[in-house]
C-alpha cells in the first residue's frame, strides 16, 4: 500500500473521529423495540472463565465495539448499544423505557461512547462531555443506571484505547496522526482500573507513541507496532516489559493486522502472507505466502478456530465502499476451506465482518447499522454452506 493511500485511510479516520465530536447523531426510529418488554439474564450453563469476557477481542472489525459476556453480546452503533441474545439473533437497542423512541440521547441505550467495554456484570464506557473532557462511565446489563466514575482527562483530543481484564488502556490522540502532522504533544500510553476512584497511570513513556498503530496487552507484555518514519505503509514491531521496564525492538516489519497470544504472535503482510512471531526464540518466521494479482486492500483476523482474510479486489481507495469483498476462510494448517463473495454488502455503503462469536461468524451489509447477516461454523466445508440473514 502507497504512503499516499495510507494518509488518505487516515485522513478519513481522523475525520471521523472530529466529527463524532462535534456532531450528535440522531439515527431513525428502531420500530423493532419502540415497547420493547425483553429482560436479560446471566446464563450460567455456558459462563466461561472471567478472562474469556473480560480479555480484549483482539479480531474485532473495530476497537472495543462489541461484547461478549454471560449476558449476551452487545454491539456500539453510531453511540447506541445494541443487544442480541447469541449473536446470530436480532440486536436492538438496549432500552425498556416506556414509549421511548429510541432516537435521543435520553434512550437509555445511548452512551456517547467511543469504546465499550464488560467488567463484572457492568458495561463500561468512554465518552466526552463539553467537548474537552473524557470520561470513564459505566451502566447495568440491561442499559439502566448509566452514572460517571471519574474523568480522564481534559484534552481536545479524544482516546484511543481498549478495555482489558479490568482496566482501560489508552493513548490521548488517533494513532499514526503524527505521520501527517497533525501535533500531539502527549507521548505516554496510561491505563485506569474501571471499578474504583484510582486516577489514571502512566503505563509507558516514549516518543513511539506518537507514531503507534496499535498496541496489545498480554500479561505483563505490552507489544506496540509503530509506523516508521520514512512511510506510514510498514510498522516497526516493539515489546514493553512491565515488570522491568525494557522497551525493546523486536522486528522491522510488522503489522497490527494480527494477533497475540502467550507464546506466538500472527500478522498479515499485504500481499505477503502470514508470519509468526515466536516469543521464546525472538524467530519471524513466514508460515503462509499470500499474493494476489490484484491485491487490493487486505485485512486478517485471527480466531481460535480459523483466520479470516478480506480481500477487497479493488485498488482504487475511493471504491472501497463497493461490493467487491471476498472472504477466504483458512485452518490454522493455513489451508483455505472456503471462499466466498460477500454479495449482499449495500452498494455505496462500507459492510464487512463484525466478530467471530461461538458458533457463529458475524457480518453487516453497513457498518452504520446493526449486524444482519451470519455464518454457521458448522456448515464450513460442506456443501450447506451459506450467509444466513438476522431475523427475529
Amino acid at each position: 500500500m502507497s504512503k499516499k493511500i495510507v494518509i488518505l485511510i487516515l485522513f478519513a479516520l481522523i475525520a471521523s473521529l472530529f466529527t463524532s465530536c462535534n456532531c450528535s447523531y440522531v439515527p431513525e426510529s428502531d420500530s423493532h423495540n419502540t415497547e420493547s418488554s425483553f429482560s436479560i439474564t446471566s446464563n450460567s450453563d455456558n459462563e466461561k472463565p472471567e478472562e474469556y469476557y473480560t480479555a480484549f477481542r483482539q479480531g474485532e472489525s473495530s476497537v472495543s465495539l462489541y461484547l461478549v459476556t454471560p449476558y449476551g453480546m452487545y454491539m456500539n452503533i453510531r453511540k447506541y448499544i445494541y443487544y442480541s441474545e447469541k449473536g446470530n439473533t436480532e440486536y436492538i437497542k438496549l432500552c425498556n423505557k416506556p414509549a421511548c423512541n429510541h432516537s435521543t440521547e435520553d434512550c437509555n441505550a445511548y452512551t456517547g461512547a467511543y469504546q465499550i467495554g464488560y467488567y463484572k456484570d457492568k458495561i463500561y464506557y468512554i465518552s466526552r462531555r463539553d467537548y474537552y473532557v473524557n470520561t470513564l462511565n459505566c451502566m447495568n446489563m440491561d442499559g439502566t443506571n448509566h452514572k460517571e466514575i471519574k474523568v480522564l482527562n481534559n484534552s481536545c483530543f479524544s482516546t484511543f484505547g481498549y478495555f482489558h481484564n479490568g482496566y482501560f488502556y489508552y493513548i490521548i490522540g488517533t494513532p499514526g496522526v503524527q505521520a501527517i502532522g497533525v501535533t500531539n504533544d502527549d507521548n505516554n500510553l496510561y491505563r485506569v482500573k474501571v471499578d474504583d476512584n484510582s486516577k489514571p497511570e502512566v503505563v509507558l513513556t516514549d516518543d513511539i507513541i506518537f507514531n503507534i498503530q496499535r498496541f496489545i496487552v498480554v500479561d505483563d507484555i505490552i507489544y506496540l507496532t509503530v509506523y516508521k518514519q520514512d512511510t506510514t505503509a510498514e510498522c516497526f514491531l516493539y515489546s514493553y516489559s512491565c515488570k522491568t521496564g525494557a522497551l525493546t525492538k523486536i522486528a522491522d516489519n510488522w503489522s497490527g493486522n494480527g494477533f497475540w497470544g502467550k507464546h506466538y504472535g500472527y500478522c498479515y503482510l499485504t500481499n505477503e502472507g502470514i508470519y509468526k512471531y515466536n516469543v521464546e526464540t525472538g524467530e519471524v518466521t513466514l508460515e503462509k505466502a499470500i499474493k494476489f494479482d490484484n491485491h487490493g486492500y487486505c485485512g486478517a483476523r485471527f480466531y481460535p478456530d480459523y483466520i479470516y482474510l478480506i480481500h477487497n479486489r479493488n485498488d482504487d481507495y475511493r471504491a472501497l465502499r463497493e461490493q467487491d469483498l471476498v472472504l477466504y476462510i483458512y485452518n490454522w494448517d493455513y489451508e483455505i476451506i472456503e471462499t466466498v463473495l460477500l454479495d449482499f454488502i449495500n452498494k455505496g455503503k462500507i459492510g464487512n465482518f463484525i466478530t467471530d462469536v461461538g458458533n457463529y461468524i458475524i457480518f453487516a451489509s453497513d457498518m452504520d447499522n446493526k449486524p444482519d447477516y451470519y455464518i454457521d461454523k458448522s456448515e464450513i466445508g460442506t456443501d450447506k454452506f451459506t450467509f444466513h440473514k438476522i431475523e427475529n
